[in-house]
């Protein structure tokens, strides 16, 4: 009995460990890709006018300028005033 113990308690550690890494691995890759997020074009350049767009953007400046895909307008975040105003950069895709 205890020579069964010692060479199946071995094995089974090491198969939960390779599956706890597998795991942990793919959880990390999804936390990296972002989620759209609705934005806004300007519309005949008015900030007052607004149209929503979904895309992977932020405002931290790491350039480039975001645009949305469908139309290749810049895209904006809304002010606390409500006017699409707030530049934002494009985010890799990876």
């Amino acid at each position: 009995m205890n020579t069964i113990v010692k060479m199946i308690l071995p094995a089974a550690i090491f198969v939960l460990a390779s599956a706890g890494a597998v795991g942990t691995k793919a959880e990390r890759d999804n936390a990296s890709k972002k989620a759209l997020t609705t934005e806004w074009i300007q519309i005949n350049n008015n900030p007052n006018d607004c149209e929503e767009r979904e895309v992977n953007c932020t405002p931290q400046n790491i350039a480039p300028i975001c645009t949305a895909d469908s139309d290749n307008k810049q895209v904006f975040r809304k002010n606390a005033a409500g006017q699409c105003s707030v530049q934002l950069y494009k985010l890799d895709d990876n």
